[in-house]
């Protein structure tokens, strides 16, 4: 335990300041040192998959404890691995693999005197100074947190965070990755999870931290309401420094050095082992495909816009050849239709408030947001009792306070069965005051762009706005503010009663049309069986 004159950690957890980390695995303490210079509010020494040992994580904080908070991951939910972390000097401790209260209860006994606790009290460093100014600012300043990393630990998320006297809970994501058997990048119940034990440290009032271990990441978190983040990790820094630097001495093609095993030949065998268990899963039945898309055909109803406005042309075939004095051997049509038409997407492009964004066309737009997790918000009980129903940011809300908050960069799908209605006049359902069709409000728009920053919104009307949207403030607010912002839209999609809430990932990749505004497309759902 540091002197008292160094800002008090547990103080600042408290008051939700965001804490910035430091996680060290490689067991030197000389790197440490070097860690200091750069001020970070904590470092945490990883002794449970870290190469550190008990000697060294003694000199450790000697060296920096004064001069900077330490945490110990210890290795295991045990008093005598609890104790000698705090013995060591730790000014708190992260315990791993939480998964109940009771399990909780019992971190906060190991780590806290009587009568807050059961600590023993010993060790060289605090046997060796003032005792009883030492046993004082331990019951002041001691740092009890408590990691959830597994699918039980989330089921359990309330109750843990509920738990008397921890300090913060702490978001394992290697681990829970494992425990779920997922790959986060392309799995939303991972990022679900996370939402989900945030969500319940806010219902408990407790700070919620999370594994990012690099500033980006760490912005991103912190922007979604984690307080306490990892902004570097020392394996990291050391290998992505040294590949950085040959790769600049060599004249090698750069691009950015990735951070988290990104460039090693390990990262890429483990890429490569991922995609070999993806297949494996989709032909195994674990992820089932959902397919999202009407087939075309004449009967395909498509958007149609009064007078004076051009018409987008209907869906029409025909045929080159079939088997005949054409072509003996080969049957195919030529097609035509518009940008728009059945199952498609809109690009930023469509709309004139997307009309300056260079990578806003279908042929420029980065192809990795044609891959992304979905949110399926249902609506399909308000849609049946009224054809004009509005989603409102209210309903958003109270969705993610039963599902978590939408991730940055997903799909939100609304679904209200209204692709069930297969007579096209039904589909369309024009009436002398417009078209009655539900969909989203303005403001439920404004709040999915600039709160939520989605990837897109969805549909499975004929647009992605209401019917009577041409009335809103701005018109067309699925369009205007969506595109006008960078986002995609989805349109005229059907099956998304098949979708789970959260958890399913869309691939959604368009025609490649130069200058496009849009284009039909076959859009797959991945789910988990």
């Amino acid at each position: 335990m540091p002197s008292t004159d160094r800002t008090c950690l547990r103080q600042r957890i408290g008051g939700n300041a965001p804490v910035g980390m430091f996680w060290m695995s490689m067991g030197t303490p000389a790197i440490l040192e070097l860690a200091l210079e750069a001020t970070p509010d904590a470092i945490v020494i990883d002794s449970q998959h870290g190469l550190w040992e008990r000697r060294t994580i003694e000199e450790a904080i000697g060296t920096v404890g004064e001069r900077a908070p330490v945490l110990v991951r210890v290795a295991e939910n045990s008093a005598l691995a609890i104790g000698q972390a705090l013995d060591a000097g730790a000014e708190g401790v992260i315990v791993p693999l939480i998964e109940t209260q009771a399990e909780a209860a019992a971190v906060v006994s190991a780590a806290r005197f009587p009568p807050q606790g059961t600590r023993s009290g010993g060790g060289v460093r605090p046997l060796g100074r003032n005792f009883a100014a030492y046993y004082e600012a331990a019951i002041a300043r001691t740092v009890v947190g408590v990691m959830i990393e597994t699918a039980g630990g989330v089921q359990q998320a309330d109750a843990i965070a509920a738990t008397a006297g921890i300090d913060f809970v702490f978001i394992g994501t290697g681990d829970l990755a494992i425990s779920l058997g997922c790959f986060p990048q392309i799995d939303g119940r991972h990022e679900e999870a996370c939402q989900r034990v945030l969500a319940a440290c806010r219902k408990a009032g407790v700070p919620c931290g999370i594994y990012t271990g690099n500033a980006e990441a760490a912005l991103k978190r912190r922007q979604q309401g984690f307080e306490i983040v990892v902004v570097a990790n020392d394996i990291d820094v050391v290998s992505g420094g040294f590949a950085d630097a040959m790769k600049r001495f060599s004249g090698r093609a750069s691009g950015a050095v990735q951070s988290g095993y990104g460039g090693s030949k390990e990262s890429k065998n483990m890429s490569a082992a991922l995609l070999t268990q993806l297949v494996s899963a989709l032909s195994g039945g674990q992820i089932r495909m959902v397919d999202l898309t009407q087939t075309l055909r004449p009967s395909t109803p498509v958007i149609q816009l009064p007078p004076p406005f051009a018409q987008s042309d209907p869906f029409s075939t025909t045929e080159i050849s079939h088997y005949d004095e054409r072509g003996p051997a080969w049957y195919w049509n030529n097609i035509a239709l518009g940008e728009h038409t059945g199952t498609h997407f809109d690009a930023p492009a469509h709309w004139v408030t997307g009309q300056h964004n260079a990578k806003g066309y279908t042929d420029t737009i980065p192809i990795d947001r044609f891959i992304a997790p979905a949110c399926v918000i249902d609506c399909s009980k308000e849609a049946k009792a009224d054809e004009k129903f509005l989603l409102e940011p209210a309903f958003i809300e109270a969705w993610e306070a039963r599902h978590g908050r939408i991730p940055d960069g997903a799909w939100v799908l609304m679904r209200s069965d209204w692709s069930k209605r297969e007579d096209p006049a039904a589909f369309l359902n024009m009436k002398e005051d417009g078209p009655h069709v539900p969909g989203p409000s303005a403001a439920a728009v404004k709040f999915l762009v600039e709160q939520r920053n989605v990837n897109g919104w969805g549909v499975e009307a004929v647009g992605t706005d209401a019917g009577q949207a041409f009335a809103f403030e701005p018109a067309f607010p699925a369009h205007h503010l969506m595109h006008g912002a960078n986002k995609l839209g989805l349109a005229s999609l059907c099956n998304l009663d098949q979708l789970p809430p959260t958890g399913a990932v869309l691939i959604t990749t368009p025609l490649k049309i130069e200058k496009g505004s849009g284009s039909p497309l076959r859009v797959i759902a991945l789910i988990a069986s």
